[in-house]
């Protein structure tokens, strides 16, 4: 028969896996609370940092918040573009050259005539986007820098 020992206590090759598993998982859950200290640290210092960093341009292909910007980021690569000709900056405001669906009005019969409300926005914000000339001949669209 079994004796009492040996039904309180699980075999030693079993009882090493279980030590095992325990160590390797407390050496997981301490990785894990590292990382999250390391990626709170990062965010933290990222936030205090982007007060200073908010007059950089946002980069190519993306519309800025001021023409200020926009010219800015032109002229910083413009000395690396085509030097067939010089990059004269040009900059336009992309969000306000064309209507869209958050800039719509609402048509409707008032008693014996119409009213006419503005559903969205009345403007979009401002989105500055440069170019070395202008893109198209439309009048006022493009404003040199």
């Amino acid at each position: 028969w079994l004796q009492h020992s040996q039904l309180t206590r699980p075999p030693r090759p079993l009882l090493r896996h279980l030590c095992a598993m325990q160590r390797l998982l407390s050496r997981a859950f301490l990785g894990l609370c590292a990382c999250a200290a390391l990626s709170a640290a990062l965010k933290i210092t990222s936030d205090s940092s982007a007060d200073a960093s908010a007059a950089d341009p946002k980069g190519a292909g993306l519309p800025e918040d001021t023409m200020e910007l926009a010219c800015q980021e032109c002229a910083a690569k413009a000395p690396y573009l085509d030097k067939k000709d010089d990059c004269v900056c040009f900059a336009t405001d992309v969000m306000g050259t064309f209507e869209n669906d958050a800039t719509k009005e609402l048509t409707t019969r008032d008693k014996y005539g119409s009213e006419t409300v503005n559903t969205g926005a009345a403007r979009l914000a401002e989105g500055w986007l440069w170019h070395c000339r202008p893109v198209t001949a439309t009048e006022g669209v493009w404003k040199q820098c």
